[in-house]
């Protein structure tokens, strides 16, 4: 994995350094688990690969899966960062789209590298699978919940869910192929595809079968 980018030097020290230390124990889990695997590798091992002890391991992760997913962790939030403080106008399906395109667009250099890497690992570990889907449907809630304050609906509204879940899904069937060709493009091909996921939605609920043929469904009397 190619080295860091530079942290942002307007953050205050005491930031930068927290910042660091997270990256740290993300990167050594990615690492170690993609080596030994996720259940052959043990917390302590990630702690003392990033040289820090389990209780700082705890202050900025919950367990060994947030770690091993930052790189997930860090997309969704910039996504509920960006629709928390943007004005929604137009339909929203288109909203949501372009406010996951601003979220991408603004993550570090080297979260393509590390998304790619996050999910290969996802893909071999049903533990890190389970973890990924409960925390997406969590992010789909708070993009619900979002979304009924700014649309002055109330969450139950049948539509908000769906919306936030087409969104969601757009965005997973533009990345598989992308992460599977290793990134190949970088973000811009990603942000493409994306958009091409989104663009498909309106057509795949317009589309129709032929209407079946009705002497093929007529009992047949004969003898």
């Amino acid at each position: 994995m190619r080295s860091r980018p530079p942290l942002d030097r307007s953050l205050p020290l005491r930031e930068r350094k927290k910042l660091r230390t997270r990256r740290a124990l993300a990167d050594a889990a990615l690492r170690l688990f993609a080596e030994k695997g996720f259940d052959g590798t043990t917390l302590e091992e990630v702690a003392e690969e990033a040289e820090v002890s389990k209780s700082t391991f705890f202050r900025f992760f919950p367990a060994k899966e947030a770690a091993a997913v930052e790189a997930e962790t860090e997309l969704w939030t910039a996504y509920l960062d960006e629709l928390a403080r943007r004005d929604l106008a137009g339909p929203v399906l288109g909203e949501l789209h372009q406010t996951l395109a601003v979220a991408i667009a603004g993550l570090d250099p080297d979260w393509d590298e590390r998304f790619v890497a996050t999910r290969l690992l996802v893909a071999r570990e049903s533990a890190l699978l389970k973890y990924v889907e409960h925390n997406r449907a969590r992010i789909r809630n708070q993009v619900v919940a979002s979304l009924a304050s700014k649309l002055g609906l109330e969450p139950e509204d049948l539509r908000l869910p769906v919306l936030a879940e087409l969104a969601t899904t757009a965005f997973t069937l533009a990345a598989r192929p992308w992460v599977y060709q290793d990134g190949r493009g970088g973000r811009q091909a990603l942000l493409e595809r994306h958009r091409e996921a989104i663009k498909a939605i309106p057509g795949s609920l317009e589309l129709t079968a032929p209407p079946r043929d009705a002497n093929r469904d007529r009992p047949d009397r004969r003898g």
